[in-house]
Formats: structure tokens, C-alpha cells, sequence
């Protein structure tokens, strides 16, 4: 027979691993259509790229909600909803994505969308229909972006410029691993 201490020591295990999940604790994923525009903020800065050429890193800039830095296009990656395409090529580049290569995160060309390495998943506390909000509106609220790759969060640094990193997801509920979605 399990005690009531027991009982209390399981509750507050499972209570603290749904947290610490990121899609045990989701509301919701928000729906996008293929080419939906949008921006990935955390705070005061925005997960965006150093150039639009293969190779550049992802990192840390300063939020605008009404300018695209990406489109998310749906993909059949399991554990990754989307992938998210540079807004900012001529229509003669090469399509670029951020990447997972070798231990970082960067724009490459897209091959075998597949493999996992350019797919990530939103899972949000709360999500707005897109055809009901406006531009710089937030159609996912308090999200985690999760690589499809790895399994893990992306991090956003803290200053412009900094890096963007994929590490295990924290179980604090706000900080450098909880974004909202604009739509842009």
C-alpha cells in the first residue's frame, strides 16, 4: 500500500518532468501554411543569421516583430514540424535553412529535409490562428523551438550576435529557451 508521502514524492516527480518536457507541458503547436512569414523572438532579440550564404552562423539579433527573418514550411521530419527557409535571397540562390552541423547551428542548402537536421518543432503555451492575427502579431505564444535532430531546444544568447545553441530543455518556463512566434 503506498503511503501519502509516496504519493505526494510521485505527483511531484511527474509534475516536474512535464515541465521539464517541453511537449508533456504544451498547449499547443501552432498551424502554419507553407511560406507563412515569421520571426522567432525571445525577449529584446530574434533568432536570425549573420549573411544569407551557406555556412553563416544563427545567431542573436534585435527583435522586429513585422520583419520576416524566415518562412516555415511543413515537413514530414518526425519530431520536427518545419523547416524554416531564409527570407533574405535573390530568387537566384540557393534555398538556405538553418542547419544542425557538426555541434552547431548554420545555413546550408536543402537536400533530404529527412534527416532531421533542418526540422523543428513548435510546442507553445498558447497559439493564435494566423488568419486571425495581424502582422507583428503573436500566433504562438511562449514556445520552445525543438530540433527534430537532436531533441533538444534552441537557445537564444543573450546579447546581439551571440550565438544561437541546441541544448537540453530547461524546465523554467521563461528564459533563453522560450520564444514567441510573430507572424511577420
Amino acid at each position: 500500500m503506498f503511503s501519502i508521502v509516496s504519493l505526494a514524492a510521485a505527483a511531484v516527480l511527474l509534475a516536474r518532468n512535464a515541465v521539464a518536457n517541453p511537449i508533456a507541458r504544451a498547449a499547443c503547436n501552432p498551424t502554419l501554411t507553407s511560406g507563412t512569414a515569421i520571426s522567432i523572438g525571445g525577449g529584446s532579440l530574434e533568432i536570425g543569421y549573420t549573411s544569407s550564404v551557406p555556412g553563416a552562423a544563427i545567431i542573436s539579433e534585435t527583435l522586429s516583430t513585422t520583419a520576416a527573418e524566415f518562412f516555415a514550411i511543413p515537413a514530414t521530419i518526425e519530431n520536427g514540424g518545419y523547416v524554416l527557409q531564409v527570407v533574405n535571397q535573390d530568387n537566384h540562390s540557393p534555398r538556405l535553412f538553418p542547419t544542425w552541423v557538426n555541434g552547431t547551428l548554420e545555413l546550408e542548402t536543402l537536400v533530404t529535409p529527412e534527416d532531421g537536421k533542418q526540422g523543428f518543432g513548435f510546442v507553445c503555451s498558447s497559439c493564435s490562428d494566423p488568419s486571425t492575427v495581424g502582422i507583428g502579431g503573436v500566433i504562438g505564444a511562449s514556445c520552445n523551438v525543438v530540433s527534430g535532430w537532436t531533441g533538444q531546444c534552441l537557445q537564444i544568447g543573450s546579447a546581439v550576435g551571440d550565438a544561437v545553441t541546441i541544448a537540453n530543455c530547461a524546465d523554467l518556463g521563461s528564459g533563453s529557451q522560450y520564444f514567441d512566434i510573430y507572424l511577420a
